[in-house]
């Protein structure tokens, strides 16, 4: 059977898809990556972006057509970059293949450098900020949990994970074999494209894995 791996998103770890993963295939070759780690070892020479970062991967995981990507938001991001280069099949959960998709009010590369190495973003007052903007009751407490995460990563971890989501990048030539997306989600808008819509909002993956599995199981097999 397929490895298939699953690429959670900015300031997540795996444990985003312990709802979903005891729905996939019974027998399948799930790995998560834990993108911390992956990133750690990861020496772009230049400015960090997804396009470096998913060469990186494809070399030292030997992605290839055989393999399944399961990307929640940024590791849908990736996921889609890793498919460009190397064939596998991507499913993007809650994610994005035009950045302009992404809610954010702050985008440019250099000032989110400065925003990750100043320490800003980690600041009390800035974590308090991005609870109190944030407008989705169901996903409130996980989103919550994730915010207060913040002081506990190294900054050059978070400035790559800004680069990787807003730096340029140039064209895909490739579309995803799914896209999974709910019409509520205040974190990615919905893409133009066609998709399989879900209850809930950017965490539906956690809240309903069922509808969310199901849509994946008609992709995987």
């Amino acid at each position: 059977m397929s490895r298939v791996f699953l690429l959670h998103g900015y300031l997540e770890s795996p444990a985003i898809f312990d709802s979903l993963r005891p729905l996939l295939p019974a027998g399948a070759d799930v790995r998560s990556w834990e993108l911390e780690a992956e990133f750690a070892d990861w020496q772009p020479a230049g400015r960090p972006d997804v396009g470096s970062l998913a060469r990186h991967l494809a070399r030292k995981h030997d992605i290839g057509p055989a393999d399944v990507l399961l990307g929640h938001s940024m590791g849908g991001w990736i996921a889609i970059h890793l498919k460009q280069l190397t064939g596998a099949r991507a499913v993007l959960l809650s994610s994005f293949t035009d950045q302009r998709k992404i809610v954010s009010d702050v985008r440019h590369p250099t000032l989110l450098t400065l925003y990750a190495w100043s320490g800003l973003m980690q600041s009390r007052f800035m974590r308090q900020r991005y609870r109190r903007d944030y407008r989705r009751d169901e996903s409130r407490a996980l989103h919550t949990e994730l915010i207060e995460g913040l002081p506990g990563f190294r900054r050059r971890y978070l400035h790559q994970q800004l680069q990787v989501v807003f730096a340029p990048a140039p064209p895909l030539t490739v579309q995803p074999e799914l896209r999974v997306h709910a019409r509520r989600d205040n974190v990615i808008r919905p893409p133009d494209e066609p998709y399989v819509e879900v209850p809930g909002d950017h965490f539906a993956l956690v809240f309903y894995p069922q509808q969310t599995a199901d849509a994946i199981l008609k992709v995987m097999g």
